[in-house]
């Protein structure tokens, strides 16, 4: 996962500087409710800005993932904290919460592309077209559906061990018939 999000990252910024001798000398950048352009930038200035943002999101999401195994056990807020990180469990733990946060940045980053390829599209003509928002809407539906459903089982798959328990006989409750007396009543 964190390969795929390195490269939407680099995608993202490819994008921006990509996409500059297509644009003309000042672009449509933010959008009124009714798709007319309230705000103006050169490309430069956009393309700038929309790398910014890509670095300091990702640098973040990737350090979150990196200093993810550094973090010590007492800091962990997950059910059965002492058996998901022992010695034997925590090396598949820790891989499992990095590749759920690299995941979400890789959606994230998915979100970011789409809408700057449709501002993008946008920005073709003079002046700036209406944007396409449905495409980012459902771009972020997504991404938000997928970090439900993630999470869920995360929730649910760390809610109890994996190790299979051994069933003290003694808790198990018998039942009798009425006929039978119990063992050790010699009466």
């Amino acid at each position: 996962m964190r390969t795929f999000f390195t490269l939407l990252c680099l995608a993202n910024i490819a994008f921006a500087f990509g996409s500059l001798p297509w644009m003309p000398e000042e672009i449509g950048v933010h959008f009124a409710l009714d798709g007319t352009v309230n705000r103006y930038a050169p490309p430069m200035t956009s393309a700038v800005t929309n790398c910014l943002m890509v670095v300091f999101m990702g640098s973040v999401i990737l350090g979150t993932s990196l200093l993810t195994p550094i973090i010590p056990s007492k800091h962990w807020n997950i059910p059965n904290r002492d058996y998901w990180l022992n010695k034997e469990n925590r090396p598949k733990t820790i891989r499992r919460f990095q590749s759920f946060i690299e995941m979400i940045g890789a959606g994230t980053m998915f979100c970011i592309l789409l809408t700057h390829v449709e501002l993008f599209r946008a920005n073709l003509t003079v002046p700036p077209t209406k944007p396409n928002i449905a495409v980012s809407l459902c771009a972020f539906g997504i991404l938000m559906a997928v970090i439900t459903f993630e999470s869920i089982r995360l929730l649910c798959s760390y809610g109890f061990p994996q190790e299979k328990r051994q069933l003290d006989e003694s808790a198990i409750p018998t039942t009798m018939t009425p006929n039978e007396k119990p063992k050790g009543d010699d009466q």
